[in-house]
């Protein structure tokens, strides 16, 4: 990931002036799209996919945490919503209370299956009626994003988290920053790169979106690619950095 962050600020000016991505997934022997928005501009390995719609998995965490912030679901993003009270889980790091910074970055499941029945379901589907995100289907209110009735294109996904990069949602300022801070990934002096991973399971996709800023520039990005299994999620990293590379 060092390689990444180093190597953004060229990456920018490549993409303006290229649309056409080279396809590094055939390395892989798998499928899958990477692409790029500036506000104007995209550029992608396969223009055809980026239109495909998936489940969007984890990566709708973003936007479950946007809505709770901006209808007052939770006070801010320390606020404890979430109690662990000794059911089984996935993972150890997810038998802990939470609040949202803390089950982002945990990508704590039940957490957010418990965020979006807060919600409720009227406000969710007003939410994404209003985001336009996806096919806005919700089924189970706190599985929707996870049992591929919700899907997403990473065109789609590279458009919304632009306008996030820019406070431009159709949510307050305040909560769109308080979002922000929670999925910060990786920075330095130059930029900082907001990212966050999804896994579906149940069609061996992952994901990693997000955006960069760097000296005053954004670039949004949006990667999603079959995988055989959860153990191949390292693949998700590895193609980012592969493209990042390439645009030196």
């Amino acid at each position: 990931m060092k390689k990444i962050l180093l190597l953004f600020s060229l990456f920018y000016s490549f993409a303006l002036a290229n649309d056409k991505l080279k396809d590094f997934f055939k390395d892989y022997n798998t499928s899958g799209v990477f692409i790029t928005f500036d506000g104007k501009h995209y550029a992608s390995n396969n223009f055809k996919r980026a239109k495909e719609p998936f489940s969007p998995a984890s990566t709708f965490k973003i936007f479950n945490a946007l809505i709770a912030l901006d209808n007052g679901v939770v006070k801010d993003t320390k606020e404890i919503f979430y109690h662990y009270k000794g059911e089984k889980v996935f993972l150890p790091s997810w038998k802990q209370d939470a609040g949202l910074s803390s089950a982002i970055k945990r990508s704590q499941v039940p957490a957010f299956k418990e965020l979006a029945r807060k919600i409720g379901l009227k406000t969710m589907q007003e939410s994404l009626n209003k985001l336009s995100y996806g096919n806005t289907k919700i089924s189970k209110i706190d599985t929707f994003w996870l049992d591929n009735s919700l899907q997403i294109s990473a065109k789609n996904q590279a458009d919304l988290l632009f306008k996030l990069s820019q406070n431009s949602l159709p949510f307050s300022k305040k909560s769109q920053e308080e979002v922000k801070k929670i999925i910060l990934f990786k920075e330095d002096k130059i930029q900082k790169i907001y990212a966050k991973t999804g896994f579906n399971d149940g069609i061996n996709l992952a994901w990693i979106v997000g955006f960069i800023e760097s000296k005053n520039k954004i670039l949004s990005f949006a990667l999603n690619v079959d995988i055989k299994n959860i153990k191949n999620l390292k693949i998700r990293e590895e193609l980012l950095e592969k493209y990042i590379y390439s645009l030196n």
